[in-house]
């Protein structure tokens, strides 16, 4: 029978939940051999009248379990029988709530103990479940109970009905709903309706507070707030959720789902408007006539615009036009909200300039394993056997939601070998339905467009992404606008290092459309990637001008030769890698298309002959011998604008095309004879904007005329290792120079400088005309002391100083108004800082191991600074005053510590005087504190002064507490309700640590080198605790173990180096659940 299987899938779950909670009883022992299943409470039975003699009738209130929930008519004597028999007989007390014993509404508030009470529910959904008032009141309750305690459980069993129907109140429950209508209030049907859409919003919260956040709700302006993000990522989830939770705040409200695909439909801007307008004025279906979208703006104006309404517009693109379908933004009431999901970020923010946008990224592992729980297992978390299983499967997802719930959907109740089977395939072929719902976004792209992104997604994710687009532009690809059209859809992304970035999921559909271009003969597809089927084609002489790309990594296996007969019918061949040595002809003639040579790491003596004539990349990464015959086709390469070398043997370097092309030049670790010298000669190449010489045996840069400037676009320099003697280009100058002794004017186009490992530098030259320059580094350049001229760097975002122990000056910080990153590190000479008053718009400032820095002036001027790191700063004495800490209202992250000489972490000690100055630091979420007795001390009476609202993670260590400050500190820290993460380090002074259970939201506590520690109090308050670690706490007898027994989300409890514990007996009880590292012990026991 249907609702069998039914029950058979939701046992396994079930019983390992009531194994935990029979197992947990016992351990707590709480309760005694229950043997009392048929006894009766007398205020039922009164209040339910005469019931069936073999009506099982439930245990008292205030001891129950388990709360069954459903309707008596469709499932009493048939599921929910069998099921409250069978938990009856486990022994677990167990509610069994059934609609035909309710004879009045005086009954109501003990079913509400009830539910109060019970920890787990039951709720059977069946065909006319929504019929009953009593159903829908209670789940109302069960839902409302389970946001309140996160501990609770809803277990649903869909009984011979569709779950769509339910969650979408659609079928008999929307028959259902529409009789109620009659009978109850709109907020009472909104509420039941809310209740039966419940779903495990598994890693919702942190989305949903940031978007409630972006709504702005206490202000009464009109907002917009766009969520976007790759297809499958969440983003309707997200929008509904925050709907469910915000609605109530507003008069009128309407979800409107699949909006793209609404206004591809015939008068798809007017079907839309009556949606909006049907549901803003509560009528089932707007029956007015609406002759265009201009007819349904003024409706809209006219009776829709004078209600503070909530709008939620999902899944739109370019098609949507807000002023075309709403209006005017500024018709509607104030205090209006609309939240408006897409793929494509561009079309959001042209919606106007005050759309608030939020992208929603790949879900954390931890909460991708929970939500593929969920579905392959009905539970969060999978069992042992499954454990490995699950990750991997998890990990090829990436953390898209579409992928995770599909995947763990096909997976439920499957055998291991399928499991197996399911992920071989997942990591060749994505699931259809995934691929379906992310190709929305690639169908819609231009083909120039689909190009590059099918070239990304199997060549070119992780790679600088400058290279590519030379190919691309080569082959009329447009890069830079199909590029942007690209990440404004969420397709690719640029990751912080410059390089190509996609989503798993999008990487394999990608991959999977190019698949399915030929399934059974891979050579007729346009791109190989697969060493395996490159070989076989390559070797077998299959090839066709199907054929556009080829990658052939070496991974250490040893490859065979292939002759230039393999490259037979690849006249359309566009991209290569391949090792050099593969090849043993010359190939020139037989791939008359290719841009971008690529000869991949591996030993070769030399580099075969290949055609030029289109070649725009020419790359060698690693030891070939005889560079000779591939340099002299380099100066015939007319159209090449990118040439990297690495770890090739160069007897002279290349003369470059005469045409002047070359825009890329990266000689890296080049190995070259020590006799003879080296001289680069760029004279000819004006258009050169990358340089980079590592290592690579350069004597000499020389130029050519003043007239040619051949460093006019020049925007990255990158020296290191080098033996440059001189650099000689145009307006430079000459002078003679040892080992890069000096540099001289550089090119004011520059717009990244790195200057590392030059260890007889000892002078640079004013930089002030780099006005270009975003990101400057200079390290490890001993003799280096001084660095002038900073003053002309207006554009500068980023400026790293390291490994200088000679410098002794640094100036100019006060003009650099676009600096958002210092670093200043192992500089032991420096003793003073420029004035950094004017930085308004720096982020981060870090500073570490700068031991002579005695002083840093005017943090009060960081408006927007958000973190603040000095470490290790031995001669620093005084940091800012209390004024100027209350200044830096944006500080998220402040972390001090190895700064003996700081007593105190302002300038002067905090005074009786300040009491009156008591103030909020709203955005500081973490502080770290490692120093002197006097600065903790300081600490302990500043936090008297300060309120943290959003502080989440605090450190204190490395410092012994003077008297009378420990109780000072601990009441600081309760004060402090919004900790997730607390650590205590080398607090030698503590014997107590008294009760920290204000901190509920506190999920790891960790207390390190207390060797004084002897007790710990009010652990059982902490509910949130996940990881307990006390480490070497020496002194310590007794950890509460009855404390901890309630601590249902206690994962770890790490206890090693506390080897006087006495109650380790009571605390192994705790196995089962909780993972737990003990004392002597490097070995980790885990629960079953």
């Amino acid at each position: 029978m249907k609702w069998a299987v039914t029950v058979i899938g939701l046992l396994p779950p079930l019983l390992i939940i009531l194994y935990k909670l029979w197992l947990g009883r016992r351990i707590s022992n709480r309760a005694n051999n229950v043997d009392n299943a048929s006894r009766t409470l007398d205020s039922i039975a009164s209040a339910s009248g005469s019931a069936d003699s073999d009506t099982l009738l439930p245990l008292p209130f205030g001891e129950y379990e388990v709360f069954l929930n459903f309707r008596g008519p469709d499932t009493r004597y048939q599921i929910t029988d069998i099921l409250f028999r069978f938990l009856v007989n486990l022994k677990i007390r167990t509610f069994k709530d059934d609609d035909e014993l309710r004879k009045g509404e005086g009954i109501w508030p003990n079913l509400v103990e009830a539910i109060e009470q019970s920890k787990i529910y039951v709720t059977i959904f069946s065909e006319n479940y929504a019929y009953s008032k009593w159903c829908l009141k209670e789940l109302a309750v069960i839902v409302e109970r389970q946001e309140r305690n996160q501990g609770c459980i809803i277990l649903p069993i869909f009984y011979m009905v569709d779950p769509r129907d339910v969650r979408h109140q659609s079928g008999p429950y929307l028959r259902a709903f529409r009789q109620h209508e009659n009978f109850f209030d709109e907020e009472t049907i909104r509420i039941w309706k809310a209740a039966l859409n419940k779903d495990k919003l598994i890693g919702m919260d942190d989305h949903i507070e940031v978007v409630k956040e972006r709504l702005a709700l206490d202000s009464s302006c009109m907002t917009i707030v766009g969520i976007h993000g790759i297809g499958g990522i969440g983003k309707t989830t997200i929008a509904k959720a925050v709907y469910n939770k915000v609605s109530p705040q507003f008069d009128r409200c309407s979800f409107v789902e699949d909006v793209r695909e609404m206004l591809q439909q015939r008068d798809g801007i007017i079907i839309l408007q009556k949606h909006i307008i049907s549901d803003i004025l509560r009528v089932k279906n707007f029956a007015e006539s609406i002759a265009n979208n201009s007819a349904g703006i003024r409706i809209i104006k006219d009776r829709v615009s004078r209600f503070k309404f909530l709008i939620v517009l999902d899944d739109v693109d370019e098609k949507f036009r807000f002023d075309k379908i709403l209006g005017n933004i500024k018709n509607f009431v104030s205090g209006s909200r609309f939240i408006i999901t897409s793929r494509n970020v561009k079309v959001l923010s042209t919606l106007t300039d005050d759309c608030k946008l939020y992208k929603v990224l790949e879900m954390n592992h931890s909460h991708a394993l929970q939500l593929f729980c969920n579905h392959s297992f009905k539970q969060d978390s999978p069992p042992s056997s499954y454990e490995t299983l699950s990750n991997d499967i998890v990990s090829v997802a990436a953390g898209l939601p579409l992928t995770l719930k599909v995947v763990g959907s096909l997976l439920f109740q499957e055998e291991k070998v399928i499991w197996e089977d399911k992920l071989r395939q997942l990591k060749e072929i994505p699931e259809e339905e995934v691929v379906e719902r992310l190709k929305i976004s690639y169908d819609t792209l231009n083909e120039e467009a689909k190009q590059i992104f099918l070239d990304i997604a199997c060549f070119f994710i992780g790679e600088d992404k400058d290279l590519p687009s030379y190919m691309w532009s080569d082959c009329d690809f447009f890069p830079i606008s199909n590029i942007n059209i690209l990440r404004q859809r969420s397709m690719i992304e640029i990751a912080s290092h410059d390089s190509h970035k996609m989503h798993d999921q999008l990487r394999d559909m990608g991959r999977e459309i190019v698949r399915q271009e030929n399934i059974r003969h891979p050579w007729k597809r346009s791109r190989i990637w697969s060493k395996g089927k490159a070989l076989d084609m390559l070797c077998n002489r299959k090839g066709s001008n199907l054929v556009e790309s080829i990658r052939i990594r070496h991974n250490g296996a040893k490859l065979g030769k292939i002759q230039k007969e393999c490259f037979m019918n690849l006249s359309e061949l566009r991209y290569l890698e391949i090792e050099a040595s593969m090849l043993i002809d010359d190939f020139s003639n037989y791939v008359p298309s290719l841009r971008w040579l690529r000869w991949s790491i591996g030993f070769s003596e030399c580099i075969p002959k290949f055609s030029v004539e289109n070649l725009v990349i020419f790359e060698v990464l690693g030891f070939v011998r005889d560079m000779s015959e591939a340099l002299r086709h380099i100066k015939i390469a007319s159209k090449l604008k990118v040439l990297k070398l690495s770890r090739c043997w160069l007897d002279e370097f290349p003369e470059f095309p005469r045409s002047g092309s070359l825009e890329i030049l990266d000689l890296r670790n080049c190995f070259h004879h020590p006799q003879i010298l080296k001289d680069l000669h760029i004279g000819n190449l004006g258009n050169l904007k990358v340089l980079r010489l590592r290592d690579c045996g350069v004597r000499e840069i020389i130029g050519g005329t003043v007239a040619m400037m051949p460093f006019e676009n020049l925007k990255v320099l990158h020296l290191q290792d080098c033996g440059v003697r001189e650099l000689t280009c145009g307006t430079f100058g000459m002078m003679p120079m040892e080992n890069l002794k000096v540099l001289h004017l550089l090119p004011s186009s520059l717009t990244t400088l790195l200057i590392i490992q030059c260890p007889k530098l000892e002078w640079l030259p004013n930089l002030e005309n780099l006005e270009n320059l975003t990101y400057l580094s200079i390290g490890g350049c001993p003799f280096l002391k001084e660095i002038l001229g900073l003053v002309g760097l207006k554009s500068l975002e980023t400026l790293r100083i390291c490994d200088m122990n000679a410098l002794r000056n640094v100036d100019g910080f006060e003009s650099l108004y676009s600096l958002k990153s210092l670093t200043l590190r192992c500089c032991d000479a420096l003793e003073r800082l420029p004035s950094m008053g004017s930085l308004s718009k720096l982020l981060n400032l870090y500073i570490s191991n700068c031991h002579g820095l005695t002083e840093i002036q005017d943090l009060g001027g960081l408006e927007s600074l958000q973190m603040l790191d000095i470490h290790d700063a031995k001669s620093l004495s005084g940091l800012f005053g209390f004024e100027t800490l209350l200044s830096l209202n944006k500080l998220e992250i402040l972390k001090i510590g190895g700064c003996p000489r700081l007593t105190s972490l302002l300038f002067h000690d905090l005074d009786d005087g300040c009491q009156s100055q008591a103030a909020v630091l709203d955005s500081l979420q973490e502080l770290n504190v490692c120093g002197t007795t006097l600065m903790l001390q300081s600490f302990c009476r500043m936090i008297q002064l300060l309120m943290f609202p959003s502080l989440t993670e605090l450190t204190l260590g490395g410092v012994k507490i003077g008297n009378g400050y420990t109780e000072l500190l601990l009441d600081g820290l309760e004060s402090m309700e919004g900790l997730v993460r607390l650590h205590l380090y080398d607090l030698a002074s503590i014997r107590i640590l008294p009760s920290l259970s204000k901190l509920g939201n506190l999920e790891r506590l960790t207390v390190k080198n207390a060797p004084n520690l002897q007790e710990i109090e009010g652990l059982g308050g902490l509910k949130s605790l996940k990881e307990l670690h006390l480490i070497r706490c020496t002194s310590l007898e007794s950890v509460p173990a009855d404390e901890l027994y309630g601590l249902e989300r206690l994962e770890s409890l790490d206890i090693r180096g506390c080897t006087n514990l006495k109650n380790r007996s009571s605390l192994r009880k705790l196995e089962p659940t909780v993972k737990i590292q003990w004392p002597n012990s490097g070995h980790t026991v885990r629960g079953v």
